[in-house]
């Protein structure tokens, strides 16, 4: 019984360790493919989340760098070269014009307090070109990790969010306030 327990808890760790691995790799090829279809669409890359300024896996993305910085790049708290917009601003995205960029995002609309309403915003902008990486989704992060998140941003953290493409049917996520995990339509979104 006891090695059967030290097999389980092993498991356990080789899984909250590949997670942010996966998510470097998913964000790199993401990126790759934002990048191709801006150029193809002869649209701007927009993505969501400064490159250089995250807050989980720093040291990972400095070895093994996933994502450059856009033709936009957007992050309230981004470097110099990034419009510090704060996502839950509505108002602030109506300075995007509809179908301009291909938009990615690497785990920022976690902050997201209205997610439905953001991604009206970015299926707009997008006209639909929008790749999401999603956030960090273990079972440590979903009870724990992310009540340990920032210190910077205490409290910030709305929800766990979880890869999508525009193939994709639902856009999913989990709400940390309600604790439910939660869906919305892609098709729905206008």
């Amino acid at each position: 019984m006891v090695s059967f327990i030290i097999i389980l808890i092993i498991i356990y760790i080789l899984y909250e360790i590949q997670n942010p691995v996966v998510r470097n790799l998913r964000t790199r090829l993401y990126c790759k493919k934002g990048k191709q279809l801006s150029i193809h669409k002869n649209k701007k890359l927009l993505i969501i989340g400064d490159p250089c300024r995250g807050n989980v896996n720093m040291k990972l993305q400095q070895l093994f760098p996933n994502c450059g910085h856009g033709d936009i790049t957007v992050d309230l708290f981004g470097c110099d070269k990034c419009d510090k917009m704060d996502i839950n601003n509505l108002n602030e995205w109506k300075k995007y014009k509809t179908n301009s960029c291909v938009i990615v995002e690497t785990a920022t609309l976690s902050f997201g307090k209205d997610i439905k309403k953001i991604l009206k915003e970015i299926k707009r902008i997008s006209g639909g070109d929008f790749y999401s990486a999603g956030g960090t989704t273990t079972l440590g992060w979903k009870y724990y990790g992310h009540k340990q998140y920032s210190k910077k941003y205490p409290n910030s953290l709305h929800n766990m969010i979880y890869p999508f493409t525009n193939k994709d049917k639902f856009y999913f996520y989990y709400n940390f306030h309600s604790k439910k995990p939660e869906k919305i339509l892609w098709d729905s979104l206008y």
